[in-house]
């Protein structure tokens, strides 16, 4: 929901900046003096939509970002105060300033100039806002081609989490870390998100099929996508995303994940691995419990047959499974990371999980001196 309100209040905001803009040229290209004072009443009165629209995408946007690191999000949140300071600096005051002059009759070079000012104000906003509503399509997923894929097999690898695998479309090339948007073919009843999800490649490049897992729940999406039959035919939108790992093999990496959030690090693993890459990489995995832990063997397999692969799992809500596990319990914390880690500052860290997740390891890893440039997140909003 909080994505759709940004998207609608920003296509508002570019939209009425756009009519200013055009009406503004329009007018003074082709209009009487009484026309541009008409156009510059209703610029004026313009403004009760223009600025509540423009206050919604900047909160709503900060909200969407917080603790977001991907190049598509930092470029909208760099662009973000240009553009306010555009519109509080420069177009309000000049919207309320030229109206007094055109309805006084004050056409002069004053009123001209200031003219030009509010029109490059606009021109440079509907520029920057032309592009994060760009980076904001690319964001979601929608504005890669989409292909057709065939289901080949679909099983569950931990209490309550499935793995679907599927075919892979001619020339599909993604890096480690990317996601797809996947859509269902002609869901009988679905909710109102629609028939597609965005889901974090858990396969590797080389491998020959693609894989995505899910916490199961009772949403119409999951529902769906767990009664299909071998063979069906879905729809992909991708790759996308940009969290990947850095090309610096001569710092370690860290990966921090949480529950499902394993997905785009396993990609990472197994191309790691399948490589050859001498990258230390260093897995802190949280779960509630064991059973929980999806491809925590698989994880475990690796681990003991690579030397630059370490793993450290950790569960937060043992019962029953306390006396059959040995490992860390508890949340990944400063403590925790300082029993495993030589040297706190020397990795690069990479987190994936929910908001909260992100925003609390963010500030764990900056309380403990890591630079925020060292800090690589994604976050999943569930659904």
């Amino acid at each position: 929901m909080k994505t759709k309100i940004h998207a609608i209040a920003g296509a508002i905001g570019f939209l009425t900046i756009l009519a200013f803009w055009s009406s503004t040229v329009i007018s003074e290209l082709f209009g009487s003096h009484e026309t541009v004072a008409l156009v510059k009443d209703a610029i004026l009165k313009g403004m009760f939509i223009l600025i509540p629209a423009m206050v919604i995408v900047g909160a709503s946007g900060v909200s969407l970002g917080a603790g977001r690191t991907d190049a598509r999000v930092l470029a909208k949140k760099r662009r973000m105060p240009i553009i306010a300071a555009n519109g509080l600096l420069i177009l309000v005051p000049m919207a309320f300033f030229l109206e007094a002059r055109a309805a006084a009759g004050q056409f002069d070079t004053v009123f001209f100039l200031l003219q030009g000012v509010e029109l490059i104000a606009g021109a440079v906003n509907l520029c920057l806002m032309g592009l994060n509503m760009r980076d904001g399509i690319r964001l979601t997923g929608r504005g890669k081609p989409i292909g057709s894929v065939n289901l080949t097999g679909s099983q569950m690898i931990a209490s309550g989490t499935m793995a679907c695998h599927m075919t892979k479309p001619q020339g599909f090339d993604h890096q480690a870390g990317q996601w797809i948007r996947l859509t269902l073919p002609r869901p009988a009843t679905m909710d109102s998100k629609g028939a597609s999800r965005v889901f974090s490649i858990a396969s590797a490049p080389h491998e020959a099929q693609l894989t995505v897992a899910t916490r199961l729940s009772d949403s119409t999406f999951k529902g769906s996508l767990r009664e299909l039959s071998d063979g069906a035919e879905l729809h992909i939108a991708g790759p996308n995303g940009d969290f990947v790992m850095q090309d610096d093999p001569a710092r370690p990496a860290v990966f921090i994940a949480g529950g499902i959030g394993i997905t785009p690090f396993l990609s990472m693993i197994r191309h790691a691995i399948h490589c050859g890459l001498e990258q230390q990489i260093t897995l802190f995995y949280s779960n509630r419990d064991p059973d929980a832990a999806a491809f925590l063997g698989e994880l475990e397999d690796l681990e003991s047959s690579n030397p630059n692969f370490r793993m450290i799992a950790t569960m937060t809500e043992l019962q029953d499974d306390g006396a059959r596990w040995n490992g860390e319990t508890g949340f990944v914390d400063q403590e925790m990371l300082a029993r495993h880690l030589p040297d706190l500052h020397a990795p690069i860290y990479y987190c994936v999980g929910p908001p909260p997740m992100i925003e609390s390891t963010t500030e764990m890893l900056a309380s403990a001196g890591v630079a925020d440039r060292d800090m690589i997140t994604e976050a999943f909003t569930g659904y």
